[in-house]
């Protein structure tokens, strides 16, 4: 690649990320004022499904990436813990499409800072965990527990705990907090995985393309009569299954990419 090639692309990829900032922050205000009016009508349990639908058809038109889910149907089956693969950034975009009516996330307490996005997080009913505090985090998701079985909800959480920025299809080992809640609760766990979208967004890479993402909601797992000794094994498997659907559902589409060029170097790179 040439140097003016390279300046070319570094000058799409900031330009493009300023513009999907601006879109985060025109929703994370939307959700500031969603947030209080729904909260005075006594329904804030509808304000992240509100701007998350918001957020998603805003960077959609704007940035011309959508998402295609298969299996939607099953999101339906609440209350229960939802989980999913961690990739990039993009991920807040995944949610926007997918994230159920009655739903909530958990999310590390420094975004509570943030300007706007941290407002309506914390308007909406997020629910904040400091890691560094093993004893006040435990507290927080109790409190989610209570509230999940008081709306009948979701609790939307990433078991890998971070974001892996993989350019292959691949999951990082799952921390235990979500069975653990599952278990407690005895509710189903429903699993997503989401094609791998390093080819949409890398920030390694410098990429920010145009394209579709693909989603499979799996088989909701049950842990009726379930015990915390159960955990382990239910991780174990939970995690095999993920893995193995996230190497069958493997790269996200860019527009464009008509011969499958993501999927062929991907197969390359794994023989």
């Amino acid at each position: 690649m040439s140097f003016l090639q390279k300046i070319g692309k570094h000058f799409k990829f900031y330009t493009k990320g300023f513009v999907a900032l601006c879109t985060l922050m025109i929703s994370a205000s939307y959700g500031v004022l969603c947030s209080v009016v729904l909260s005075l009508i006594g329904k804030r349990n509808l304000a992240q499904w509100s701007t998350a639908r918001f957020y998603y058809y805003l960077f959609s038109t704007v940035m011309r990436i959508t998402i295609e889910i298969e299996g939607e149907e099953k999101l339906s089956g609440l209350p229960a813990i939802l989980i999913s693969n961690h990739q990039s950034e993009l991920d807040v975009f995944m949610l926007g499409r997918i994230f159920p009516k009655r739903c909530v996330v958990t999310a590390k307490k420094q975004l509570q800072l943030v300007p706007f996005l941290g407002w309506f997080m914390t308007l909406s009913g997020t629910f904040f965990l400091d890691r560094s505090d093993r004893e006040k985090a435990i507290r927080v998701l109790n409190k989610a527990l209570e509230d999940l079985k008081a709306t009948s909800g979701g609790l939307f959480m990433f078991p890998e705990g971070t974001r892996s920025y993989s350019s292959r299809p691949t999951l990082l080992p799952f921390k235990k907090g979500a069975f653990h809640l599952a278990v407690q609760a005895q509710i189903p766990i429903i699993p997503l995985v989401v094609s791998n979208t390093s080819n949409i967004y890398s920030l390694k890479e410098r990429n920010f393309n145009t394209g579709t993402i693909k989603v499979k909601v799996l088989e909701p797992i049950s842990t009726e009569g379930l015990t915390k000794d159960d955990v382990n094994k239910l991780v174990e498997a939970t995690y095999a299954n993920m893995e193995e659907e996230i190497r069958k559902i493997g790269m996200s589409v860019v527009a464009g990419d008509v011969s499958g060029e993501s999927e062929a170097l991907l197969s390359q790179e794994v023989q």
